[in-house]
Formats: structure tokens, sequence, C-alpha cells
């Protein structure tokens, strides 16, 4: 968590504010934060409180004073600009073309999006100091379980999260991680989370069969150089760069296996922005919807996009490479299908309240805005 609560929000994508910048996951790697070789890997037995995750993903800090919103009068419209954070990854592709292609702007919106600090997204999103953010549907769970005031409202595409090993490593199979360290960029994200259930059909307790080891998400490929770890568990570029590279092979990933996601980025919105105004709420995930199906159509040109804007540190024929891995088809619906066996598979992992209720806690998670495709 950011400790420097009185920085105004960066202006826009670019030049971030080095108060931002990011530190770890979300669903989104940042290759342009300071390489700290001296910083040392945390365990995963001194970050896990309880039998859960962090608890302070929920903690209000992180970001500067929230704008007062307001409306124009006789419209119900939001004056403002619509806040959108991300991380800086490639992932984040359908967010940069409905942006940059000006998709947002055809739908009626007035966005802004904001590097942001990964281990800050989720905080900024709940009270309000962003309205919106890309995010991994598990790695949402537990905060939303836990009280921040967001919902996820639809899938923006497939892919993106990856377990890789060395190339001469005996590793085989997820179940052959059994005591061993594992590298995340932070506890409880989007990896961490997603892969806890290819964990746990292996026979494995993902809390305490292996060991979650933190590292600064650019540090992460070297320390699997180094042996300090002998598997990364990360998103797009962190994983698949050192793969393309010839330096390490991806043991699995997330659109295989009988954990599949349809979605591993979902679009996550503040709570207030969908109670006090769900048209825009709906015109905002519509036109980040339409920012996917671009990308996907598009995949040349959404790599230069983010080149040109330097949202992410490599080069376009890299990007256009891991771009074609994924799956661009948005759906509410189909998320929404995914959302209530996803929580009640994802408790069995030790995360979740030993009394979370799957259909109870869906509600708490989906945003159900009447789109129907």
């Amino acid at each position: 968590m950011a400790q420097d609560t009185d920085r105004p929000l960066a202006p826009d994508a670019g030049e971030p504010d080095p108060a931002l910048t990011p530190a770890a996951d979300d669903e989104t790697e940042d290759l342009e934060a300071p390489k700290e070789p001296d910083t040392p890997a945390l365990s995963r037995r001194q970050l896990f409180i309880g039998g859960g995750v962090a608890a302070t993903v929920v903690a209000g800090g992180g970001l500067a004073a929230w704008l007062t919103t307001r409306r124009t009068p006789g419209t119900g419209g939001v004056a403002r600009a619509l806040k959108i954070g991300y991380g800086g990854g490639v992932c984040e592709a359908p967010l940069y073309v409905a942006h940059h292609q000006k998709i947002f702007e055809k739908h009626g919106l007035n966005v802004e999006i904001i590097k942001t600090g990964n281990d800050e997204i989720k905080d900024a999103v709940g009270a309000g100091k962003l309205d919106a953010a890309p995010g991994i549907f598990f790695s949402w769970l537990k905060p939303i379980e836990q009280g921040i005031d967001a919902k996820l409202a639809a899938g923006l595409h497939e892919g993106c999260l990856r377990i890789i090993v060395p190339n001469d490593s005996p590793i085989t199979s997820v179940a052959q991680l059994r005591d061993q360290p594992i590298g995340v960029a932070a506890i409880g994200d989007s990896a961490m989370s997603f892969f806890s259930l290819d964990l746990l059909d292996a026979g494995l307790n993902p809390s305490e069969d292996v060991d979650w080891r933190v590292f600064a998400s650019d540090q992460l490929p070297d320390a699997l150089e180094r042996g300090e770890i002998v598997a990364v568990a990360a998103g797009d570029p962190i994983a698949l760069l050192p793969t393309l590279s010839g330096k390490a092979r991806e043991l699995t990933n997330n659109s295989q296996g009988i954990n599949r996601q349809l979605y591993c980025c979902a679009t996550a919105i503040n709570g207030r922005l969908l109670r006090e105004d769900p048209d825009v709420a709906r015109s905002l995930v519509t036109a980040w919807a339409e920012g996917s199906r671009w990308a996907g159509a598009n995949i040349e040109a959404t790599a230069a996009l983010e080149v040109d804007n330097q949202y992410v540190a490599a080069e376009q024929p890299v990007i256009e490479s891991i771009l074609k891995t994924y799956g661009y088809n948005p759906s509410a619906s189909r998320l929404k299908a995914e959302i209530t066996p996803g929580i009640a598979k994802f408790a069995k992992t030790g995360y979740l309240d030993k009394k979370t209720d799957p259909d109870k806690l869906a509600d708490k998670v989906y945003a159900d805005l009447g789109l129907t495709w």
C-alpha cells in the first residue's frame, strides 16, 4: 500500500506520476518501474494473515483526495472526467485502444486513464478515487468479500497469466511444485489467485504446500535465472518474455485445463458510480468492450499504440506476439455465468471466509447493467 495519500492523481498516460509508480501485479505488470536488485524477497509465511490473503487490500489509503462529483444540470450526466486506473501491462490493450481510438468519446464519455500502483488499484476503485480499472476476477473476490465498494461488470479477453520454469527444470507438472518457492509480484495477485486453483486440483494446499515469494515484477525473471525460485507465476509480459527469449518454458497458463477462464481481465467498477450513474457505467463498459474487439481485430496497430505511448517497455514485434495469444470476445453475460462456480471453487483454496456463500458473494461481485452481449 502506498503511504503518501496527499499527492494528486497523475494526469494521464505516457508520463506517470512518480508517486503512483506500480508496485506489482494486478492483472498487469509495469516494465518501467526502477529495478532494485537488492530488494529481498518476502515469503508467503510472512505475508499471509490467518487463512486468507492479506487484509490490507481493503485499506482506504494510497491515492490523493478525490475530486467532488458534479453533474450536468438536467441531464444526469457526469461533468467530471471518469478516471480509470491501469498498471502498464500488455493485456490492458482494450483500455488503451478505447482511449486513443476515441471509443469512449463516441459513447459520450470523458475518460482519463491514470497509471496506478497495482497494490493501490483495488483500494482506489473501492474508495471512488478511481471509477474503474481492469482486473482478474479471482483477485477481486477477497477485497469485495471484505467490503470494498466495487463490482465486476464484463469480461474483456482471455489469456495473459502463466507459470514458467527454467528450460532445464525437472518440473513438468503443477503437482511437482509442492514445497517449492514460486515467485509472484504480490501476495493475492492475479497469478497467485488463479494458479492456486491448479494447485488445489493437484492435491496441494496453496496456502501451505508451496512457498510464495514476492519480488518486484521486473525482478521475477532474474530471480528465476539465479535459482532463488523454481517457477514464476505472473501476467504478461513478465511471464512471457523469458519464454520468447528462450530462457524459460511455460508450465501452464490460464487458458487451458479444467480451470480455463473465458476472461482473465474484467471491468471493475466503483460501487457509487454503479448506484448513482448506471447509464454512465453501462456506456463505460460497452465502450471498453468495443476497445477489446478492436484490439483483437487490429493486433499490429494495437501493439504500435502501446509502444508509441510508452505503456509497455518492449519492442513492437514482441508485443504483437503476446497480443496474438489472447482471445478477444468480451461479454457481460458469460462473465456472470463464470462467477458463482468460480467462487465455489476458489473458496476451497482457503483464501475466502469459511462461511462464504457463493451465491451471496456472487451478488456482491457482479454488477448487472442489463448488458446482454
